[in-house]
């Protein structure tokens, strides 16, 4: 199989499904690609699919599993691949060829009607990858929201290909200064200057919520959270801590001079190469600003970000490193159960793999409880992207009960409160034995399954009884600045449909060279699928790049020995029909 066009596909998805971890994990190594993109495209498709591919295959006992000898294959990985790319794939065939893809090929028959039969009806499946729109958070301390509206407003104009609908550009309900555009937008990111300079974050929605909930979440005084150092416990690779960067630094630049401070965010994490990733994110995000360029003077960023290389529960709360510290925010490791948009997670952790969600939600209480220890800190937000209540209502009403319990001054005793910067975020905490009613209610819940158009969330949002932050005071409107067409209200969701969740990406040809591809010249056998397929190609794109016009030129080549061998075929029948009439 060494030939094989998905030799590395095969090897990479055998690797994860061996070491029981995310395609991210296993492709990244030190935040670098180990495999091409096409690569890594055909993976997550290929993840994507696995469930469906399993339920085809186990069906009627098994008995295409056994045909296709699935249980012995040396590569289990590259099966998956190629049934991936035979019953899901764009062409919907295998390329290249080998002992495994004959195997596969003498089932097609039976293959695709499985999957007729049972994909079309596993209608909740269908719902697993889901497509929110893209999201981006624009930097604060580098760039306008006016300033990225206008670059990005300039950039769809540049693509005809792009329907109106899909260069609208909006602002987020909930989260300031997030930017809102068409699902799967087919912009390159990466190249992008407002992306890699670092003016704006390719964000989540829901992983803005905890930051967020930290700085503006009292019910007082909006700058109360600013009266003091932060911790964020887990917090490479960086991207909620640089939220938190630039919503203590909004807060700060408001503040008359004489008030006005250096205020600490002490970053932990016991692993040195995330740390350096997270240092190196912090550098391009939260660098050294300027002052009034009229001045020539220079001042330093007023946030200081200190990474810390320690297990977060080693830090001593007593310490004098600690002893300013006002606000925690914890977002410790969970399942994941809550990400459903993303094919780079194979196999997030269901409510009944018991062992691990009792290994992760022991974990959390732990560093809950050692977040509520530190005497002088009177805010705590944790947050998980999972959906599991063992490792969100449990904990949170675990870690209430047994802190508040050891606390005899009741003004340091711990209290649930709504974050008034999410008062009108309708869906809230799970009813729990443990928790009044009024206490499920402040915390917040996300579900991207159930119509939230992000991935699953949970944030708690923690106060001392005593900590003075009292007073209702409602969230401020959302700002709309120029460049935008009002706040989001789903107007997408019309074209969400047409839109395919993992797309392979567009292959470059470095050479600047372009191939015209002729279609497959008609005859009485041309109407095969497989044909309709190789023309529709050709005629939508003329003018193809080298890499994919070899590849359709040998796909039509293929097609046009079948149509010989079938036209042989044809004539040999006809010519043994004439004998048998004659004789």
């Amino acid at each position: 199989m060494s030939t094989s066009p998905y030799h590395s596909a095969g090897k990479l998805m055998n690797q994860i499904l061996l070491e029981k971890k995310s395609i991210k994990a296993v492709a990244f190594k030190k935040s670098k690609l180990t495999c091409n993109k096409a690569t890594y495209a055909t993976v997550c498709n290929t993840v994507q699919n696995k469930h469906n591919i399993d339920m085809i295959l186990n069906d009627k006992g098994g008995k295409l599993r056994q045909a296709i000898e699935m249980d012995n294959a040396r590569i289990p990985g590259m099966v998956y691949v190629l049934l991936s790319e035979l019953l899901f794939g764009p062409y919907k065939s295998i390329r290249g060829g080998g002992k495994l893809k004959r195997l596969i090929m003498k089932q097609e028959r039976l293959l695709k009607e499985a999957k007729a039969t049972l994909v079309k009806s596993d209608d909740k499946r269908q719902m697993n990858i889901r497509v929110f729109p893209r999201y981006l958070r624009v930097n604060k301390l580098k760039a306008s929201g006016e300033e990225i509206a206008k670059t990005l407003g300039d950039e769809l104009a540049k693509r005809s290909n792009i329907k109106d609908i899909e260069k609208s550009i909006y602002v987020d309900p909930h989260v300031p200064d997030l930017v809102v555009l068409a699902p799967k937008t087919p912009l390159p990111w990466h190249e992008l200057e407002m992306v890699k300079s670092g003016k704006v974050i390719l964000q989540d929605k829901s992983s803005c919520f905890s930051a967020l909930a930290l700085v503006h979440g009292s019910h007082g005084d909006d700058n109360g959270a600013i009266h003091g150092d932060f911790i964020d416990a887990c917090a490479a690779p960086g991207n909620k801590t640089s939220h938190l960067a630039a919503l203590i630094y909004d807060q700060v630049k408001s503040l008359p001079s004489k008030k006005s401070k250096k205020v600490k965010v002490f970053c932990f994490d016991r692993s040195s190469a995330r740390l350096s990733i997270l240092e190196s994110r912090m550098s391009q995000l939260a660098p050294l600003v300027s002052g009034e360029a009229t001045t020539g003077t220079k001042t330093n960023f007023p946030v200081d970000i200190c990474p810390t290389l320690q297990d977060f529960l080693k830090a001593e709360p007593s310490d004098k490193t600690f002893r300013n510290v006002k606000s925690i925010l914890l977002d410790p490791s969970c399942s994941g159960s809550g990400i459903v948009n993303s094919p780079d997670r194979l196999g997030d952790l269901k409510e009944e793999d018991g062992n691990r969600i009792k290994s992760l939600s022991n974990f959390q209480l732990v560093a809950l409880k050692h977040s509520m220890s530190f005497p002088n800190v009177n805010r705590i937000v944790y947050s998980t992207c999972s959906i599991h209540q063992r490792e969100n209502e449990d904990v949170v009403a675990a870690a209430l009960k047994e802190t508040n319990e050891s606390i005899e001054d009741e003004s340091m005793r711990w209290m649930l409160v709504t974050p008034r910067i999410l008062l009108h975020w309708k869906r809230r905490g799970f009813a729990h034995n443990d928790l009044t009613k009024e206490e499920s209610d402040c915390l917040v819940r996300v579900n991207g399954l159930d119509g939230d158009d992000t991935n699953g969330f949970f944030v708690a949002y923690f106060e001392r009884r005593g900590s003075g932050f009292g007073g209702i005071k409602p969230p401020s409107p959302m700002k709309v600045f120029e460049g935008v067409k009002g706040i989001y209200n789903g107007e997408f969701d019309s074209i969400v449909n047409s839109v395919q969740p993992c797309e392979k990406p567009e292959i470059k040809n470095t050479n600047k060279e372009k191939i015209v591809v002729a279609p497959v010249q008609p005859n009485e056998h041309s109407e095969t699928k497989q044909v309709k397929e190789v023309n529709k190609i050709v005629q939508k794109r003329k003018d193809v790049p080298k890499k994919a016009a070899k590849r359709l030129a040998w796909k039509r080549k293929q097609q046009e020995k079948k149509l010989e061998r079938l036209k042989r075929q044809k004539a040999a029948k006809e010519e043994e029909r004439n004998k048998k009439s004659t004789s």
